[in-house]
């Protein structure tokens, strides 16, 4: 921390002052170091300055409870979700992509381009990452036809984007 230090005395309700003292927020250790960290976190935020690593360090954090949860379920009750695990993976990564260009100018179509081009391309990622659990009938799935019940909609798709296509490649 940097600059003059100015008391800030606040009253919070007991549930809110017990989950700030065990919130997991190393190396803040009191609630008043988790506080100070918490507002530079929300002002980081707020002024944009996250960058891509920040956000994506940031967004893991804040999954990993769900993460540690859900690999406690898988290991006790002997099960796994790849796709459950490919969105925990790119989720994060796209979400970290918005969050950093919070500081896009409402006049800067470069960066409005760029954003795009990568968005696209992490999604198209993440489509890829979901479509290859449909190579075999039985995924590796919570639900072993989870992604097998969502590829009909989606080959269908693929098939009349392919029909669309194919008589402009014949034109060129």
């Amino acid at each position: 921390m940097s600059g003059q230090m100015h008391t800030l005395s606040a009253r919070v309700p007991a549930d809110d002052f017990a989950w700030l003292s065990g919130l997991d927020m190393a190396p803040a250790a009191t609630p008043s170091d988790k506080l100070r960290a918490l507002i530079a976190q929300m002002r980081r935020q707020h002024e944009g300055a996250l960058d891509y690593t920040a956000c994506i360090a940031w967004l893991r954090d804040m999954l990993s409870p769900l993460v540690a949860a859900l690999r406690g379920v898988e290991h006790r009750h002997e099960m796994h979700s790849a796709a459950v695990t490919v969105v925990i993976e790119w989720a994060p990564q796209i979400m970290a992509t918005l969050l950093a260009a919070r500081s896009l100018g409402s006049d800067d179509a470069a960066a409005a381009t760029a954003l795009e081009k990568t968005l696209v391309q992490q999604c198209f990622q993440l489509i890829a990452a979901l479509l290859r659990l449909g190579v075999t009938a039985k995924a590796e799935c919570y639900t072993e036809d989870a992604i097998e019940k969502q590829l009909p909609r989606v080959l269908e798709l693929a098939q009349l984007i392919t029909a669309n296509r194919e008589p402009q490649e014949i034109r060129k």
